[in-house]
C-alpha cells in the first residue's frame, strides 16, 4: 500500500487540474493567433449612414464609429 500524507494528496488534486487548464489555455491561445484576422472580424453596415466597418470583437451588435447608430453584424 502506498502511504501519502494529506498535504501531498491535496497538492496532487489541486495542481493536476491547474496544469491541465494552463496547457489547454496555452493551446487555444496559440491556435487563435494563427487564425487570420479576417476570420475573427465581424462586418457591420450602418443602416443610418451606410458606413461599412469591421471589428475584431465577437458581438451581435455594435455602434457605428461615424454616427453612433447601433447595428447588427452582416457577417461574423
Amino acid at each position: 500500500m502506498i502511504h501519502l500524507e494529506i498535504g501531498a494528496i491535496l497538492l496532487i488534486f489541486v495542481s493536476v487540474p491547474l496544469v491541465v487548464t494552463a496547457v489547454l489555455a496555452l493551446y487555444y491561445n496559440i491556435r487563435s493567433i494563427h487564425r487570420p484576422m479576417r476570420e475573427r472580424e465581424s462586418i457591420y453596415s450602418c443602416s443610418n449612414c451606410g458606413h461599412v466597418y469591421a471589428f475584431a470583437r465577437n458581438r451581435p451588435m455594435d455602434r457605428c464609429p461615424r454616427c453612433g447608430h447601433l447595428n447588427e453584424a452582416v457577417r461574423t
